[in-house]
């Protein structure tokens, strides 16, 4: 079939060929947005399958798109205008001023020109010999044309493209045969506004199916009359809605589709809403939305996608992805999206949901539970749970079991599913019901979605789980009919055994399991939710953190006194021990406790333990342990590691003349339920923070980082200025060498030139590095000063805009790299819950302001963002993208051609920097990766507020 591809515009065109690259070349392929491209609108690195998996290419390859407004030339003018463009590109790439830094080995030219395809001497034969002409000189290895005629062969095999741009590229007598085609099965406006009201009545009803029935009504009707202002979501835009789980998303998505069908039921013209459950909308969004009602072909309107937690980070970026093409190619449409905070949202509009007022809570649980639920609205502990739709309606549920509701908001939620069933049913489920249930939530934790009922049980059994009134059944199969539900029995799955924590703390798992995990540890008995600690934090140290913080966040924070704190931490010893263990034997149970902990980190920390604690032959060394009181003293000894682990110590290390035992530390016994953890992340906390603020964590001899690492303490070596002409390699061997006879010969050493103190670990680190440099002078990292540093003035004064340009793009590039470095060998168990390694690859864009009348230096600086790719590997080389501004005053309002960044997760928070230009220090990359590092670590609880790198 021929299509009208004159009837995109550039921008549509660029977008059709970006989406024809991936489907063709593979998920491997990044494209990229408006705005200067550096020669491409999509980019490949490695093997894909073209011409054929035989033929296959492999190295780095560029497509360009070429789209022509008039296609109606004589053969030849094509050819030539063509020609012309090509040219261009090529000469560009050749160009010493460009900015397109790498040459392709593999080219892709896409346009919408007819060219003949007459072997020899027709267009496409022409445009072919003219690239083979710049070959050698861009050391090309193969080139390709997709003129209009293969454009039109790849648009028939590959039908969800097609479709997404149906109302643009098909001519109208065509389109006209379609839409006769199905006239005769569609539904009338009017069928379709009554389905879509019983819709969203359906949804509704089922979000509250905490509420007894004869109150619902009541309910909906208090809750179209007290609901708070709509989003707004303006046409073109993709919106998403963040908040935790149960803070009201679906509820205010909702309020915006309703919003839409009341405008369609008063406006004929006004397109009806389409709203898609997420897991449907993968792997074709637009086939999803036509389902579900949507007419693309004769346009598009406000479109819900609603949980988003559903799919893997793969897939919600493929998702994102296909939902800005489509918003480009129907210009009506706006999306909005609900999804938890963790998910990496690319590009998108985040709107946070506000917690709910109290008093709004308080109407809500008067209107549910009646008179049983006004005598807790002044407490202060109830208060608390009343600002989130879930919340209140999981009290209400306690109260009408006759429970009580003074826990907290994770023991809230974690005892819901229970309370339910108590309040609704004369005695329980079988035990093999709460069995399917548990499997179902497995199941669905892991697909991201609904399950098939004929997949998962016989249809007596589905009836049993949709009879609890915890299960509903839809057309996609079994769901749980709050997303609370499938984590409560997500949990019951982990505490029985039928899946393994090892299991869900991977990248793809974590976001969708992390609430059935603390769920699972805050509901168990103590040693049992201690045993499942043991197992998150050997496998992710991370998620042990997270899954603390979580559960402490859940808690009323409580402050107690000296002599309290004595008491708890006595009581806790007490329950470890035995009634007839004399201190001796209490001291070394204490001891084994916290050790326990300490070794289950360290485990998860890998390599990086080494650095972080005293280690011997990979071990922690023996810990001689006094315990008296609910206080314990901790001496790791001087000489073993060999067992036992713990030795108890009769007095206080203090008072011992046992040369084995010289440093000891004392603490209060940890009395709080899982204290030791927090106890022992400390432990480790600390001096990570050391090596963080020094900026010495592992890297590879050659990272950029270690480049910049030796430079520094090298250069810091000299007593003075440093030489233009770089640092003399002999001179510091011979520092260095002197240094290292003292660190053999001591158990800590630090030596102190100019207000720097070098600690052992520089000390051996610059020995081995500099094993390992062949040159006889250590250089800047990135060249000296090319301009006179103004008097009074700073570093980066003296580098010239142009030079500051070429230099920070290199800064940034470096930067990303030795991130990705630092996360693989220091944390590579906690990668999956680092935020910008889990949003990798990621390109670098913005500007380099160096206003040509700053002549202090207050008005220049760099400003950059990161945008996460909609493709591509980890490994990837990075992509910067820098301008540079020196027109005078202050600067540019709006340096980012994709527009602001305004996504904001738990995990990953995009954001837009203004900072000094770092041209002349001497660790610039070094700054940046540990800056978005330390971003990370915070997150996830491994770094104190205030902690950041030292310069």
């Amino acid at each position: 079939m021929d299509y009208n591809l004159s009837g995109l515009n550039t921008r549509e065109f660029e977008h059709v060929s970006q989406a024809l690259a991936q489907a063709i070349l593979g998920p491997g392929v990044s494209v990229f947005g408006d705005g200067r491209d550096g020669g491409r609108e999509a980019a490949f690195e490695g093997r894909v399958p073209y011409p054929s998996e035989i033929e296959a290419w492999d190295g780095y390859g560029v497509m360009q798109a070429k789209f022509r407004q008039r296609t109606d030339q004589q053969p030849q003018d094509a050819v030539s205008w063509l020609k012309g463009q090509v040219k261009e590109e090529l000469e560009a790439w050749l160009s010493p001023a460009s900015k397109r830094e790498r040459l392709p080995e593999y080219l892709i030219f896409t346009t919408n020109v007819i060219l003949t395809p007459v072997p020899g001497s027709g267009g496409i034969a022409q445009i072919e010999q003219f690239v083979s002409t710049y070959a050698a000189r861009l050391g090309l290895k193969g080139w390709a044309v997709w003129s209009y005629d293969q454009l039109c062969r790849y648009l028939d095999r590959y039908d969800s493209i097609r479709r997404t741009y149906a109302g643009a590229i098909t001519s109208g007598d065509v389109l006209a045969r379609l839409l006769d085609a199905v006239s005769a099965g569609q539904k009338s406006r009017s069928d379709a506004l009554t389905d879509a009201t019983r819709a969203s009545q359906y949804r509704r009803e089922a979000r509250l199916s905490l509420v007894p029935e004869e109150r619902v009504d009541a309910v909906l009707d208090w809750a179209d009359k007290s609901s708070s202002q709509v989003v707004t979501v303006p046409v073109g835009t993709l919106a998403v809605l963040v908040a935790p789980m149960g803070a009201g998303k679906s509820e205010e998505a909702e309020n915006w589709w309703r919003e839409g069908l009341r405008e369609a039921a008063g406006d004929p013209d006004a397109v009806i809403p389409v709203w898609v459950d997420a897991g449907k909308a993968v792997p074709d969004l637009l086939d999803a939305i036509t389902r579900a009602g949507g007419e693309p072909a004769s346009g598009l309107g406000r479109i819900v996608i609603d949980d988003l937690d559903r799919l893997s980070p793969e897939q919600v970026a493929q998702l994102l992805y296909e939902a800005r093409l489509l918003l480009a190619a129907h210009p009506t449409a706006r999306i909005l999206a609900t999804c938890r905070p963790g998910i990496e949202l690319g590009r998108a509009v985040v709107h946070e949901v506000a917690p709910w007022p109290v008093r709004r809570g308080a109407e809500l649980l008067d209107l549910v539970v009646g008179d049983d639920g006004r005598i807790l609205f002044e407490e202060r502990e109830v208060q608390d749970l009343l600002t989130s739709p879930l919340q209140v309606l999981s009290v209400a549920s306690r109260l009408l079991a006759g429970e009580d509701a003074r826990v907290s908001s994770l023991e809230l939620l974690s005892g819901l599913a229970a309370s339910v069933i108590k309040g609704r049913r004369k005695g329980s489920p079988t035990s093999q019901t709460w069995d399917r249930l548990a499997r179902l939530a497995v199941h669905i934790l892991n697909a991201g979605g609904p399950v098939p009922a004929q997949h998962f049980a016989h249809e007596a059994e589905v009836w049993e789980l949709t009879d609890t009134g915890l299960v509903v059944q839809e057309a996609a199969g079994l769901r749980f009919a709050l997303p609370v539900f499938e984590q409560h029995f997500g949990a019951q799955a982990l505490r029985k055994g039928s899946v393994l924590p090892e299991e869900i703390v991977t990248a793809d798992a974590f976001p969708r399991w992390r609430y059935a995990i603390a769920f699972a540890v805050s509901a168990s008995a103590p040693d049992e939710a201690e045993n499942l600690m043991l197992r998150l934090a050997r496998a992710n140290p991370a998620a042990a953190a997270w899954t603390f913080d979580e559960i402490a966040r859940s808690k009323k924070k409580q402050h107690h006194g000296m002599r309290e704190a004595e008491d708890r931490a006595r009581t806790t010893i007490a329950r470890l021990v035995r009634a007839d263990d004399d201190e001796l034997r209490t001291a070394e149970i204490a001891g084994t406790w916290l050790r326990e902990a300490l070794e289950a980190l360290v485990e998860g920390f890998g390599p990086l333990s080494g650095s972080l604690l005293e280690m011997r032959d990979g071990r922690l060394p023996r810990w001689g342990v006094w315990a008296k009181e609910g206080w314990v003293a901790i001496s790791p000894s001087r000489y073993s590691s060999e067992p036992p682990a713990v030795t108890p110590l009769a007095s206080h290390p203090r008072n011992r003349e046992d040369a084995e035992w010289r440093w000891w530390s004392q603490h209060l016994f940890p009395g709080d339920p899982l204290g030791r953890w927090d106890w022992a992340r400390e432990r480790i906390r600390e001096p990570l923070e050391r090596l963080v603020r020094r900026g010495a964590l592992l890297v590879p001899p050659d990272s950029p980082l270690a480049h910049e690492r030796l430079w520094h303490l090298a250069q810091r070596l000299r007593q003075g200025n440093v030489p233009r002409d770089g640092v003399s390699v002999p001179e510091v061997r011979r520092r260095v060498e002197a240094m290292m006879e003292h660190v053999r010969t001591s158990v800590r050493y630090t030596h102190q030139v100019a207000g720097y103190t070098y600690d052992s670990a520089d000390i051996r680190w610059m020995h081995s590095q500099l094993a390992g440099v062949t040159d006889e002078v250590l250089r800047r990292p990135y060249g000296e000063p090319d301009q006179e540093i103004p008097r009074r003035g700073r570093m980066w004064q003296g580098y010239s805009p142009l030079l500051t340009l070429r230099v920070t793009r290199q800064i940034l590039r470096d930067a990303l790299i030795g991130y990705r470095q630092l996360v693989e060998l220091n944390f590579p168990s906690l990668a999956s819950a680092l935020g910008l390694y889990s949003a990798l690859p990621v390109s670098a864009e913005g500007m380099v302001v160096m206003p040509e009348d700053d002549t202090d230096g207050s008005h220049s600086g760099l400003i950059h963002t990161l945008r996460p790719k909609a493709a591509g590997r980890r490994n990837d080389p990075p992509e910067v993208d820098l301008d540079l501004w020196t027109e005078p005053g202050f600067g540019p309002t709006s340096p980012f051609p994709g527009g602001p960044v305004k996504s904001k997760t738990n995990f990953h928070r995009p954001y837009y920097v203004d900072r000094e230009l770092s041209t002349g220090s001497s660790r610039p990359a070094t700054e940046l990766a540990y800056e978005w590092l330390v971003r990370d670590l915070k997150a996830v609880g491994w770094l104190g507020v205030n902690v950041q790198l030292s310069v």
